[in-house]
């Protein structure tokens, strides 16, 4: 089986769900797969010595930002890819992961490719959405013989709007011989410090990580990733862009207390987040806004609604122990990138 996973995000980006499932896709005996991507990224945001497991390849697709004032090179450019694609690789089934891949669907379906749409966010929800972005999603979720959705409110949301499209749940997951690396030998805890990974974006709650800096002069805050965002002024609230993601892993083990502070907005609803469970295989105490998609993670994490009681709950996990190996373990075992590929592609 070929499969083509067609990604709008660069394949040199912080780490996230395209790239961990089209790595475990590929080591599934009896598929190939090579990963696509757009030529066309804004190089100063990637992660500098990022290299996927997998072959990747890159299309000359408009970027999103100026799809909508470059709509006639958008349609011929989509055209171009979806046929370079077709040739390149040869696939038998193409993922695609957003709304924008819709042109280069049509021309996949009439060459009798099977589109499966890994459909990660409720995209609608993205500031940036236009309706010309919803529409073509709708025309997407009917085009696919399958979508994979990350969160349950995700499918919920797809068996709405298109009742007849099959939906599968494929949650995020871990890499397992990263996350082995990590809870093998963690390295020593940075007393006081609490990080959070990944993007920086109108959805943190500044109020609340500036309330925890009051209430300790011993704590200090690191964000590790790409920032869209102006970040208040404060000398112990450090941004520290991304890294990469062997980095990232180590700098969680090595963080007090892990937090992933949120206005719960609906577009963050529908969100199954990879970094959570990349937070409890660090072993350390994770805190994180309260909303219902975070209940399947039970008492490794804990959940807060409000600034009050996320502050406490941060400085109630400062200090504490490690969690256990054997608890790491078991967690892992049943929350890998392999384990959801293999479902995954049980059911194609």
């Amino acid at each position: 089986m070929r499969i083509a996973y067609l990604s709008h995000v660069s394949s040199r980006w912080i780490k996230q769900r395209p790239h961990f499932l089209s790595e475990a896709l590929g080591r599934i005996e009896g598929v190939d797969i090579a990963f696509f991507d757009s030529l066309f990224v804004k190089r100063g945001r990637l992660v500098k010595d990022q290299r996927l497991a997998v072959p990747v390849r890159h299309l000359p697709l408009v970027p999103q930002r100026l799809r909508d004032r470059l709509k006639a090179a958008d349609v011929v450019l989509s055209t171009v890819s979806a046929l370079l694609l077709l040739v390149l690789w040869r696939p038998d089934i193409v993922i695609v992961t957003h709304a924008r891949h819709q042109r280069l669907v049509h021309v996949l379906r009439a060459a009798r490719v099977r589109i499966v749409y890994d459909c990660m966010d409720l995209n609608r929800e993205f500031s940036d959405a236009t309706q010309a972005d919803v529409d073509a999603e709708s025309r997407l979720r009917a085009a696919a013989a399958v979508v994979w959705c990350s969160s349950t409110a995700i499918a919920e949301d797809v068996r709405s709007t298109h009742p007849r499209t099959k939906t599968q749940v494929v949650r995020n997951a871990l890499d397992r011989a990263s996350a082995e690396s990590v809870f093998v030998a963690p390295g020593a805890v940075e007393v006081g410090t609490v990080r959070y990974i990944g993007t920086v974006s109108e959805w943190f709650r500044f109020e609340d990580v500036l309330a925890l800096l009051d209430a300790d002069p011993d704590v200090r805050v690191e964000l590790v990733g790409p920032t869209d965002v102006r970040i208040p002024n404060h000398p112990r609230l450090i941004a520290i862009g991304p890294k990469p993601h062997a980095e990232v892993l180590s700098l969680m083990a090595t963080s007090d207390v892990l937090v992933m502070p949120f206005e719960i907005t609906p577009l963050v609803l529908g969100v199954d987040p990879v970094k959570v469970y990349e937070y409890v295989v660090s072993g350390r105490p994770v805190v994180c806004s309260d909303y219902p998609e975070l209940a399947h993670f039970g008492s490794d994490i804990s959940r807060v609604s409000g600034t009050e009681s996320f502050v406490s709950a941060v400085l109630a996990g400062v200090g504490a122990p490690r969690r256990t190996q054997a608890d790491v373990r078991s967690f892992v075992d049943q929350n890998n990138w392999d384990t959801r590929a293999r479902s995954a592609t049980g059911a194609l």
